[in-house]
C-alpha cells in the first residue's frame, strides 16, 4: 500500500500522475483480480486494474525481447495475453482452459477511444489450468458440412480434426479446403508450413464463424499426401454465387469485364453478368490485351463479404472473388472496336464536319450570291456602257458632223455680210453653234468614260472647266483649297460628281448671265465639299425652286 504525490495529466485514456513520489504505507499483498468478461474490458470499466479471464487457449507465439503473444477465447471473443516470458518449452497451453490474471490493457485511438482490449502478464505463473488439452490422436474429426452444426451439448470451442484437399494457398497461411461438396477456409498457425494446391491433409484447429460460413483457424497439419491433380474448380454462373453455397470453394464463371484498377495487394477486377457485378481480387494486375468490355472466364475461391437477414435465414449480399494467380484470368472474347469512347469521338469528329460542311455551304451560297450580283452589275454596266459608246458614235457621226457644216455655212455668210443687223444675228447664231458644239463635244466625251478607273476628283474638275473655249462665253476656273492631294475616289463617285458640277456649269451658261463661273473643291478632316460658283444674275431660290424637281 503506497501513497502517490504529483501532478496529474490527461493520459492516453485514464488520467495519471507525473513526477510522482511514493510513500510506503503497508504490506496488505497483491488485491485479489477481478472476475471479467470480454465486454466488462471493452467497456473500460477495469481499465489498469487487476482482472482474471477464463478461456481456451488458441494459440502461443514467441515476441521480441523474450516476450510472447497468447490469444485465449472467452466465450465467442478472442483477448490478446502479453507475457513478458518467453514460452516454456516444457508446457504446452494451447487448447487448455485456464484462467489467466493480468493487468487490463487496450489499444488507444488519437480520439482516446478503446479499440481492443489486452491483457498483461509478468510471467507464466499468472495462468492456471483448467482443464487440460485432450491428446492430438483424440481430437474429433468432423466433416466440412458438420463443421459448427447443431450440436445437443453445444460448441464447447476445443480443437476439431478436418480433411480435405487444398484448393487454394495464399500468403500468411490461409488456405481452403474441399471434401465432397463442402469447402471452408483453413488459418494456419504462423509455424505451420503451407501446402500446396492439389494436396490432400490432415489439420485440427479451432472452429470459428466467419462472415457467412464456419471456417478453422489456429490450425495445424497433422498429415498430408502429394497431390496426384490440380483441383478443379465449379463451374457456375454470377446468380448461383449468390445463393451462399460456393462460400469458400474453387469456382468458374464466364462475365464480361468492365472495369479494372490497382490496389496495393494487385488489382481488382470489376465482372458483370447482367443484373448483377461482382469484384475480382487478382494478386498482380492484368496487361494491356484486358480492356473493358472483354469476355473472360475467371477461377478463383468464392467469398460472402457481407449478408443481410431475412426471418430466419441469412443470406448474402456481397460476394467478391479471390484469384490464385493471373493465369486465373482466360480471355473468351474480345470487346468490340466500337467502344463507347471510340463511338462518341466519331460521333464529335461527325457532327463538327457537318457543321464545318453546313458553314461552308451557308459561305458558298452568300460567295455565290454576292459573285451573281456583281456579275449582274457588271453585265448591266457593260451593257450600259455599250449603249454610251454607240450614242457617242451616232452624235460625233451625225449630230457634231452636221453642226460642222452649219457652222461652215454661218461662217460663209458673215463673210458675205450685206447688212449690220444681219451681221449680228448671224455673229450670235455662229456663237450660238460654237456653244451647241462644245457640248456635244463635251457630252461624247463623257458617254465614252467608263468611269471603271479611280481617279482624280481634281483632274476631272481640271478638265471640266478647261473644255470652255477661250475668248466664248463666260470663264470657267477651277480652285482646290485642300491642305494635300486628294487620295483617289472610287470612279463612280468621281463620275456623278463630275456630272453634277458640269450640270450646274450647264445651268449657270443658260441662265446666270455670267461673265465667271467658278469649281472650288474644300476640305476639312474628313469633309469635302464641292462649291460652283458665279457671278451672275440669280434667282430667288424660295420663289423660283418651290414644287421644281
Amino acid at each position: 500500500e503506497v501513497r502517490v504525490r504529483g501532478k496529474t495529466f490527461p493520459g492516453l485514456y485514464l488520467p495519471g500522475i507525473e513526477e510522482a513520489r511514493f510513500e510506503i504505507l503497508g504490506h496488505r499483498g497483491v488485491p485479489d483480480a477481478l472476475p471479467a468478461t470480454f465486454d466488462d474490458l471493452m467497456s473500460g470499466r477495469y481499465h489498469y486494474q487487476r482482472v482474471a479471464i477464463e478461456g481456451i487457449v488458441r494459440s502461443v507465439v514467441p515476441e521480441e525481447e523474450g516476450a510472447s503473444s497468447v490469444r485465449v477465447a472467452v466465450g465467442s471473443r478472442v483477448i490478446e495475453v502479453r507475457v513478458e516470458s518467453p514460452p516454456v518449452e516444457t508446457v504446452s497451453w494451447l487448447d487448455c482452459r485456464v484462467r489467466v490474471t493480468g493487468l487490463a490493457a487496450g489499444h488507444i485511438n488519437t480520439r482516446r477511444q478503446l479499440v481492443a482490449p489486452y491483457l498483461r502478464c509478468q510471467d507464466w505463473m499468472d495462468f492456471t489450468l483448467l482443464n487440460p488439452a485432450p491428446p492430438s490422436d483424440s481430437v474429433p474429426e468432423v466433416s466440412l458440412e458438420q463443421l459448427m452444426n447443431f450440436d445437443v451439448e453445444g460448441q464447447e470451442g476445443n480443437r476439431v480434426r478436418v480433411r480435405g484437399t487444398v484448393l487454394a494457398a495464399f500468403p500468411r497461411g490461409e488456405l481452403f479446403l474441399r471434401e465432397g461438396e463442402a469447402a471452408i477456409a483453413v488459418k494456419l498457425s504462423p509455424s505451420a508450413a503451407v501446402p500446396s494446391p492439389g494436396e490432400r491433409i490432415e489439420a485440427i484447429g479451432f472452429p470459428e464463424m466467419e462472415r457467412f460460413s464456419a471456417s478453422l483457424v489456429d490450425a495445424e497439419i497433422v498429415s498430408q499426401e502429394p497431390s496426384t491433380e490440380s483441383p478443379q474448380p465449379v463451374k457456375t454462373s454470377m446468380a448461383e454465387l449468390f445463393d451462399g453455397t460456393l462460400d469458400g470453394d474453387l469456382v468458374s464463371l464466364t462475365a464480361t469485364l468492365i472495369d479494372r484498377y490497382r490496389t496495393d495487394s494487385g488489382a481488382v477486377l470489376v465482372l458483370q453478368d447482367p443484373p448483377r457485378s461482382i469484384q475480382a481480387h487478382s494478386p498482380a494486375f492484368p496487361g494491356s490485351d484486358l480492356p473493358a468490355g472483354t469476355q473472360v472466364r475467371v477461377t478463383g475461391i468464392c467469398q460472402v463479404e457481407s449478408t443481410k437477414g431475412s426471418e430466419y435465414r441469412s443470406n448474402p449480399e456481397l460476394v467478391s472473388l479471390r484469384l490464385r494467380s493471373e493465369s486465373d484470368i482466360a480471355i473468351l472474347r474480345s470487346p468490340s472496336w466500337w467502344t463507347p469512347q471510340r463511338l462518341g469521338t466519331v460521333l464529335v469528329v461527325t457532327l463538327v464536319a457537318m457543321a464545318l460542311a453546313t458553314l461552308w455551304i451557308v459561305l458558298l451560297r452568300r460567295q455565290v450570291a454576292r459573285q451573281t450580283v456583281a456579275l449582274r452589275h457588271r453585265i448591266e454596266h457593260e451593257a450600259a456602257l455599250e449603249e454610251r459608246q454607240r450614242i457617242a458614235r451616232e452624235f460625233h457621226d451625225t449630230l457634231e458632223q452636221e453642226l460642222a457644216g452649219l457652222s461652215l455655212r454661218l461662217d460663209a455668210a458673215v463673210a458675205r455680210g450685206s447688212g449690220e443687223k444681219l451681221q449680228g444675228l448671224l455673229e450670235g447664231s455662229r456663237g450660238l453653234v460654237s456653244r451647241i458644239q462644245t457640248e456635244t463635244r463635251n457630252l461624247v466625251a463623257d458617254l465614252r468614260d467608263s468611269g471603271e478607273v479611280p481617279g482624280s476628283l481634281e483632274t476631272a474638275l481640271g478638265e471640266l472647266a478647261s473644255r470652255q473655249p477661250s475668248g466664248i462665253g463666260p470663264e470657267i476656273r477651277f480652285h482646290s483649297q485642300t491642305p494635300h492631294p486628294l487620295s483617289a475616289l472610287p470612279a463612280h463617285s468621281v463620275h456623278h460628281l463630275k456630272m453634277i458640277a458640269g450640270e450646274a456649269v450647264a445651268n449657270a451658261l443658260k441662265h446666270a448671265e455670267a461673265r465667271r463661273i467658278d469649281l472650288i473643291l474644300e476640305a476639312a478632316d474628313d469633309d469635302l465639299t464641292m462649291v460652283i460658283a458665279d457671278d451672275g444674275r440669280g434667282f430667288d431660290i424660295e420663289r423660283q425652286t418651290h414644287g421644281q424637281p
